[in-house]
């Protein structure tokens, strides 16, 4: 007995917690009497709305900003744009969502004073006045400007891919289109041998209907491809978009997407965005005078240093910058602090009023000839005029421009590449067509066609890519390492292309040593990588939801808003902000 209850252990019964419980939801409330008293004093609704308070609507070019004699009221301006503001602060920006915000959100209620539009009057607001929210973020500026936010010292450019609406399957080059077309061909044909095989065999998987119903669809298909093939060969573009037109296919960080190259200009001292800049160009090349010059505009200084990573590499974008008082400090592709820059040499007297000036066109008159200004003088030196001998080739007299199309095939089949100069595309010796890729450093214009050249078995060229390179003079290009069918293994009797005749073209040009900022230069990664990563990852503002470059514009102007209210709170706090506007 001992034994079997010496394991034996006593139950104790533990009080059971009831949890908390609320209120009953049919209970009477006593709220307070105003709603102002669910506001903290340090929201940011309260640095936004006494902001959007402050502004000029009639100035900035507000739609709708004085009321209308006759029909039913409507909404005023000042409580959708507060109301914009807010969503694009808090990762709202659909106009559905706004509309719910305003019925169950308490802040947007104290906002909005507890107006309720709909999503077609939110959604209509942010359409009809593009260009007025523009000017709002740069109204924000100015007011930052007062308060010290911007050091006006230097900024950071750099620029970032923000997707369009627009998927990749709606966006074309030539090279697509030709590779759909082709393989629509093969299908077409097959088709047609399948029907011209039907009557002759049983046992077929698909009926004759289905056989013409698919023959018929392949031609619809070919008819539209060929359709967008001659609008974009007309248009002179290389791609084109479908459903926003002003996007462009191009690479980002995590593969290709259809979007926008958005440029940004960063303060270097308090990382607010200084402006922006919207472009579907693929590259950041030659974008540095454009991005700093309105910023140096709105600053309203006389010379702006700004630096940039080795992607704005351009010489002659950086002889512009410095023509329009712009210091370049561009990392250089062999890891050196100098840089070689030119202008065209004209033979004036410099003034000593011109070059103590720090106006644009007086400092591109003293660059051109010969004389640093006064405000250059600690960055450019060894300066020296020399001859600069180019060569233009004549083509007009070319017998590839009389050529058509079949005799351009034909001549390509004998082993050469021969470029199209007016259509802009090269024949290989396989009589595939070769498009556009890029424009190198050089001058150098590579085409190729990846598609084709996939399984292509022929080595044409000693490219890994099977790509060819052509002076933007020359028309036919010997293909290396080709052999026709009709030639000796170990004889190569194709003749080689005739020389072109050049003419020689000798002008002056004067030279300088454009000394960067090593220590700038070493900062920029810290400064104008900070937004993008914090619009991106932070507030989910890595697309844009409007389409057409004036409304992904305003779209843009509404996230560097956002991002530079945020800055600002950080920096000095929502009652200090809200007191400098009253």
């Amino acid at each position: 007995m001992s034994a079997v209850f010496s394991n034996f252990v006593p139950i104790i019964k533990v009080p059971i917690m009831a949890y908390k419980k609320g209120e009953d939801r049919r209970q009477r409330t006593l709220f307070p009497d105003c709603i102002d008293d669910y506001v903290e004093q340090d929201s940011p609704v309260r640095l936004m709305d006494a902001f959007v308070d402050c502004l000029d609507m009639e100035k900035l070019g507000f739609q709708r900003f004085v009321p209308a004699d006759t029909g039913a009221p409507g909404y005023d301006p000042r409580d959708l744009l507060k109301l914009y503001t807010y969503g694009y602060y808090y990762e709202v920006r659909s106009s559905r969502k706004l509309a719910r915000q305003c019925l169950i959100n308490i802040e947007v209620m104290w906002l909005l004073s507890k107006l309720t539009p709909d999503f077609r009057t939110i959604s209509d607001f942010r359409k009809d006045n593009k260009a007025a929210i523009e000017k709002t973020f740069k109204e924000f500026n100015r007011f930052c400007y007062s308060q010290d936010l911007f050091s006006k010292s230097y900024v950071s450019i750099d620029g970032s891919k923000f997707k369009a609406v627009n998927a990749k399957d709606r966006n074309f080059t030539l090279n697509k289109l030709d590779d759909r077309i082709a393989r629509l061909d093969q299908h077409i044909a097959h088709y047609m041998d399948e029907l011209d095989a039907y009557d002759a065999e049983e046992g077929r998987k698909l009926s004759k209907e289905d056989l013409e119903h698919k023959l018929e669809n392949c031609k619809e298909r070919k008819e539209l491809y060929e359709g967008y093939r001659e609008q974009l060969e007309q248009s002179g573009e290389k791609q084109m978009s479908l459903t926003d037109p002003d996007s462009r296919l191009m690479k980002a960080n995590e593969g290709f997407c259809v979007g926008y190259n958005t440029q940004m200009a960063v303060d270097a001292e308090s990382h607010m965005i200084a402006g922006f800049q919207m472009t579907n160009n693929p590259t950041d090349h030659g974008q540095i005078t454009n991005v700093a010059g309105d910023v140096k505009q709105e600053y309203g200084v006389d010379i702006l240093e700004a630096t940039a990573d080795k992607g704005y590499e351009s010489p002659e974008d950086h002889a512009n910058a410095l023509a329009s008082g712009i210091v370049p400090n561009v990392i250089q592709r062999n890891g050196g602090c100098t840089e070689e820059v030119k202008f065209d040499y004209h033979d004036v007297e410099i003034t000593d009023e011109q070059k103590a000036s720090t106006k644009p066109e007086d400092l591109k008159t003293c660059l051109e000839a010969g004389v640093v200004p006064d405000a250059y003088k600690d960055i450019l030196t060894d300066v020296k005029v020399v001859e600069e001998k180019t060569y233009v080739a004549d083509i007009a007299d070319s017998d590839v421009l009389k050529m058509t199309d079949a005799e351009m095939k034909a001549k390509a089949a004998e082993g050469y590449f021969v470029r199209a100069a007016e259509r802009n595309f090269v024949y290989c010796p396989q009589g595939q067509m070769l498009r556009q890729k890029s424009i190198k450093r050089n001058g150098m214009i590579r085409y190729c066609n990846k598609l084709a050249c996939k399984h292509c078995k022929n080595r044409c060229t000693t490219a890994d890519f099977k790509e060819v390179d052509f002076n933007k003079d020359k028309l036919i290009i010997l293909a290396r390492g080709y052999k026709p069918q009709a030639s000796d293994d170990s004889d190569d009797e194709r003749p080689k292309p005739p020389r072109q005749k050049r003419a020689t073209v000798v002008k002056k040009v004067v030279k300088y040593v454009l000394h960067l900022d090593e220590k700038k230069m070493d900062q920029r990664k810290c400064l104008s990588e900070h937004p993008f990563g914090t619009l991106k990852r932070s507030l989910g503002q890595y697309y844009f939801l409007l389409r057409g470059f004036v409304k992904v514009t305003a779209e843009m102007a509404l996230f560097c808003l956002s991002y530079n209210m945020r800055r600002a709170i950080n920096l000095k706090g929502v009652p200090a902000l809200v007191a400098a506007l009253r």
